[in-house]
């Protein structure tokens, strides 16, 4: 695994340490949680984008893809 250093300003690396006993694990969630978003969000554009070509899928077609997706 890659590592990377991040620069905080102190009062968010403060804020960080209240919130929990290891920032670094918090980070690493918060920066799993966003990618996961934008994935979410790429899919809906595709669909949608799809839905425009009229391709033939159908609404519980794309749930379904939808759920897969999510886990």
């Amino acid at each position: 695994m890659a590592k990377i250093a991040l620069f905080l300003p102190d009062e968010l690396l403060n804020y960080l340490q209240e919130k929990g006993k290891e920032p670094k694990a918090l980070i690493e969630t918060l920066v799993q949680e966003w990618r996961q978003q934008n994935q979410i969000e790429e899919l809906a554009q595709a669909c949608a984008i799809i839905d425009q070509l009229e391709l033939g899928w159908t609404q519980e077609w794309q749930q379904a893809v939808i759920k897969d997706f999510q886990g």
